[in-house]
């Protein structure tokens, strides 16, 4: 039996065992930090290794910008797929307008608007990378990101052979992450210096930004999301802002 607290148990001994199954890989790709660190640590054990990044709101310009340097940085098209998240959004009415309602309520009961979950959205890109089923997932999780992580980690490990799905830099700590980055010369998004993280959503701390600095992908929010502006209201009226 594996013991997921012993120092032996490390990403390096991970990624090794699971690369000597086969030399294809998907990195799910949120363009954070932990993604980045994810994918210099899966190259030095993987001959190809495909990333996945999953966007919330389509067609928002400041990724896409981001993503072009990634791709011309990594020399990998990189593949985009919709996020749960966005069709959860859809489906439980999140910010949208009357005059939707019943467009949308009928998509759902065609079958035709549903929440799928990671798993079957993997399986797709799987399918169209045409490469096997089996193929694993690499998440940029960390265990000292989260006293629950920590703990899931120490009782199930870094590594869901059910699921095909691992986290190849479980043991970074930050300064870990930050150097590697560094060393590598890869760039943070520009999410980073408006958020300090990734963009993460249409809730107010988020779109405010891209107000603020993209009012263009505040215009394609506003589509999907027609009503996402009463987030401001809300601020305004309770939070004294």
């Amino acid at each position: 039996m594996i013991d997921y607290t012993s120092s032996e148990y490390t990403s390096e001994k991970l990624c090794e065992g699971i690369a000597a199954k086969s030399d294809t890989v998907i990195n799910s790709f949120s363009m954070g930090k932990d993604s980045i660190a994810s994918y210099i640590q899966l190259k030095r054990y993987f001959k190809n290794v495909h990333n996945v990044f999953y966007f919330i709101i389509p067609n928002l310009k400041f990724q896409r910008e981001s993503l072009d340097y990634y791709e011309q940085k990594f020399g990998e098209k990189i593949t985009v797929i919709p996020s749960p998240h966005f069709y959860h959004y859809l489906y439980n009415l999140l910010y949208q307008s009357p005059d939707r309602i019943t467009y949308i309520d009928n998509q759902i009961y065609d079958g035709k608007l549903y929440i799928p979950k990671y798993d079957e959205l993997f399986s797709y890109v799987k399918e169209d990378l045409n490469i096997p089923q089996d193929t694993y997932v690499a998440t940029g999780v960390r265990r000292d990101d989260s006293l629950t992580r920590r703990l899931s980690i120490k009782k199930t490990g870094a590594e869901n052979k059910k699921r095909k799905q691992f986290f190849p830099v479980f043991d970074w700590s930050i300064s870990k992450v930050r150097q590697e980055i560094k060393d590598s010369g890869i760039k943070l998004p520009i999410d980073y210096k408006i958020w300090g993280r990734t963009w993460d959503g249409v809730q107010y701390q988020f779109i405010k930004g891209v107000k603020e600095n993209f009012p263009e992908d505040y215009e394609t929010i506003k589509f999907w999301c027609p009503l996402c502006e009463i987030d401001f209201l809300r601020i305004r009226d309770y939070c004294n802002e």
